[in-house]
């Protein structure tokens, strides 16, 4: 009988069958590409915001260069450029290597050339200063020495300006910005050879500041809109590259078999 325990002939007790082996059943769950409080996760929130820097900086050196030539306001948008680079600079991780290392040159150029022309003003200052033979025959040569270094020293801080989104650019950007170069190192020596020789007396400053304000037009607009176009590249998510999710990984065991032993 089926519920008969022990054997009808021998009376052995009769053990009970071992119920039937069913193999378990494994679900591998696919974990999101970044999960909640996950360090690719913080990652990847903290790239956002990277490039949330940059894209606000570069509409502020759009703006700052739009208002830089105005004279009077210059000073004004050349503040709000100013905090614009910064935040090209705080966002650079975001972008690659090539871009991180070429906003740190431009920091770099920056300084070096700001650093070039207040030396060697001070220096002709205080070279000027030792004189004794009187204001007249010194005037001339420091002032043109002046001229000289300010040229130098625009030409070294002028690249900052190329490389600060030079990694950034398409094609046309690139040239965008080396003619924006060009254009302003022309317009200094332009002003250095042909405006201040032209004004002379006591509005030479004045008259000098004037025209090379509103000649500072062409290269501010020209790198502003070397500035636009990257900017429209992070708009419209040409770069920076996405970020493949990583695939999930099965524990480091293997897989649990999943039936019994033969």
């Amino acid at each position: 009988m089926a519920t008969a325990r022990y054997c009808l002939t021998c009376g052995t007790p009769l053990l009970a069958g071992a119920p039937p082996i069913t193999p378990p059943v494994f679900s591998v769950p696919q974990p999101p590409p970044y999960p909640y409080g996950s360090a690719a996760g913080y990652w990847e929130y903290g790239r956002t915001g990277k490039i949330d820097n940059t894209k606000t900086g570069l509409l502020l050196l759009i703006i700052g260069l739009a208002l830089s030539w105005i004279p009077f306001i210059g000073a004004i948008g050349g503040l709000v450029a100013l905090i614009g680079a910064l935040l090209v600079i705080l966002g650079r991780e975001a972008f690659g290597v090539e871009h991180a290392r070429n906003t740190i040159l431009a920091l770099v150029f920056f300084f070096v050339g700001i650093g070039v022309t207040v030396a060697g003003a001070l220096a002709l200052f205080f070279e000027a200063f030792s004189y004794r033979t009187g204001p007249s025959s010194i005037v001339q040569p420091t002032f043109a020495w002046l001229g000289v270094i300010t040229i130098i020293g625009g030409g070294v801080t002028g690249i900052s300006e190329v490389l600060l989104t030079y990694a950034l650019q398409p094609s046309s950007g690139r040239i965008l910005l080396w003619t924006a170069y060009a254009a302003s190192i022309a317009i200094s020596v332009a002003n250095f050879l042909f405006v201040l020789p032209f004004f002379g007396g006591a509005g030479v400053v004045f008259s000098a500041f004037f025209l090379q304000s509103f000649l500072g037009i062409i290269p501010a607009l020209l790198y502003a809109a070397a500035y636009y176009l990257a900017r429209q590249r992070i708009v419209r998510r040409e770069i920076p590259s996405p970020i493949t999710p990583r695939p999930f990984m099965a524990p480091s065991g293997g897989m649990p078999p999943t039936g019994g032993s033969g």
